[in-house]
């Protein structure tokens, strides 16, 4: 598992260790070098850390809210965030700081004597990271700098926006040097939570079908779903389990790593478990104070009630998302309590939710799924659909994940009434997509993907606007920072920002 200490958010890191060229000498200096990119990841409030992405990606669509308790809907649901808000600068720096560390890490050992094995293992995993987060980037602002050199003076910090076109064009060359240099697979790296030939392979179909190139997209998910090493867990509620038999398995191409034992305060755990635990209440019967965990809970993840009564009552909807929970704490003597079903306040994200009912506390172990097998059946099955039309291999992909949704081969199967298969040839082509666009808010929602869904097929603004949002032309795009247009002066800002 990698960590690292938490650095501020800091546009660029700058490097002025006199000893940084007597580094990476062994691949022992590789791999602590690769743990600070990595860990970028758990300690960058703008990249996994908390819920910013998953705010940023579902709180501004028709899907998830923040109200926090509030009788209103907050400035993501409203569309009055501005180039001020906090978390912009969190996603950009943090990115950046990542960044520069793989630029760091590639730079040097490109010059170093180690053999080419280990250069490949580590320059693959650094491209890979730096792919990924240009990717957020790129999804977040459209075109932005395009640093590829590791930052050790002024020289170099401040360069103006790419264009997207170019944006992705180094993304997609990342990764597909990446593909080559992690080649063949590596299950070892797999199960430690490394990037892999497989990571990279199902990334770049993710960044293909984001620039709608729909063949591309769907011939390298199809490369990733030919690999063999994949395949969707039978029971949904598996794919966050902090058990390490079930962590960086079939399903998982690509994950944060947490570890149990970190608070809401530190690094070492996902703070997500916390973000996401439903909000203490009183007992609707008895008016006793209980709480979902000895900790408490403030759910920060609330489901739009529409939505949720609008989905089928598969198990992956128990295990998704929840109005009501089977079991209690009482906050006066910390008595667990069950067969007592309780409402909750809101319907409430419920997958990260993963608690020890013997001690009430919550599991931090649990690691961050960025990248996972049903996402590349759903990215080939919509990639075919947009190219040639929906063939019976796609509409196979999509039924494979609408199988798991009801559990299918497993003791808690429901009949396939709750949620049929879909009928191959059954729908148009614009039928299939509306299908799969739901399909994926339902496997997905929490995850943070359903705006670029939305954008993807020009449905950002249109749904926001159907919903009675104010939703002005260009916030399909979010502001760049003030602060750092203000460090970077070559930076313009997006429009109309």
């Amino acid at each position: 598992m990698y960590l690292g200490s938490c650095t501020g958010p800091l546009e660029e890191e700058l490097f002025s260790n006199p000893g940084i060229d007597d580094f990476y000498q062994s691949a022992a200096d590789a791999e602590l070098a690769i743990a600070g990119v990595y860990a970028v990841l758990l300690t960058e409030q703008g990249v996994y850390k908390d819920i910013a992405y998953y705010i940023m990606g579902d709180f501004t669509t028709d899907i998830m809210q923040n109200r926090n308790g509030n009788v209103n809907p907050d400035e993501w649901a409203t569309f009055n965030w501005n180039e001020s808000t906090q978390l912009f600068d969190f996603m950009w720096g943090g990115s950046y700081l990542g960044i520069n560390r793989a630029n760091t890490l590639i730079d040097r050992m490109e010059a170093s004597t180690l053999s080419d094995q280990i250069k490949n293992e580590y320059i693959g995993q650094a491209k890979f990271m730096r792919a990924l987060l240009y990717f957020n980037l790129v999804k977040a602002y459209g075109g932005v700098p395009l640093h590829v050199n590791g930052t050790f003076d002024l020289s170099n910090v401040a360069l103006p926006r790419s264009t997207e076109a170019e944006t992705y064009a180094q993304i997609i060359a990342d990764l597909k040097d990446a593909e080559v240099r992690l080649s063949p697979f590596n299950a070892t790296h797999q199960k430690a939570g490394k990037a892999t030939a497989g990571s990279a392979k199902g990334l770049l179909a993710k960044v293909y079908l984001q620039m709608r190139d729909w063949k591309a997209a769907a011939d390298k998910a199809k490369e990733v779903m030919d690999m063999g090493v994949y395949e969707l867990y039978k029971d949904y509620k598996d794919i966050w389990d902090p058990n390490p038999s079930l962590e960086n398995g079939s399903e998982h191409l690509f994950s944060a790593q947490h570890i149990n034992g970190g608070d809401n305060t530190t690094n070492l755990g996902n703070h997500t478990v916390f973000r996401f635990t439903p909000t203490s209440r009183k007992h609707p019967d008895t008016n006793i104070d209980i709480r979902w965990s000895s900790e408490g809970g403030n759910s920060m993840g609330e489901v739009i009630r529409e939505f949720f009564d609008a989905t089928p009552d598969t198990y992956r909807k128990w295990w998704t998302m929840r109005d009501r929970m089977p079991y209690y704490w009482i906050v006066s003597n910390g008595e667990l309590v069950t067969g007592d079903t309780v409402e909750l306040l809101e319907p409430v994200v419920i997958k990260y939710y993963q608690i020890d009912l013997g001690t009430g506390f919550l599991k931090t172990g649990l690691n961050t799924t960025i990248l996972r097998y049903s996402d590349i059946l759903l990215t080939y099955a919509e990639a075919v659909n947009e190219d040639v039309g929906a063939t019976p291999e796609a509409y196979e992909a999509l039924n494979k994940v609408r199988r798991r949704a009801r559990a299918i081969d497993t003791p808690n199967e429901q009949p396939e009434a709750v949620y049929p298969d879909i009928a191959p040839g059954s729908l148009t082509k614009e039928e299939f997509r509306d299908v799969i666009l739901l399909e994926r808010a339902r496997e997905f929602i929490g995850e943070g993907e359903r705006r670029n869904d939305l954008n993807r097929h020009g449905r950002f603004l249109t749904t926001a606007r159907d919903r009675g949002r104010t939703a002005p032309d260009g916030y399909e795009l979010f502001p760049i920072h003030f602060s750092h247009i203000q460090q970077n002066p070559l930076i313009e800002q997006n429009t109309p920002y």
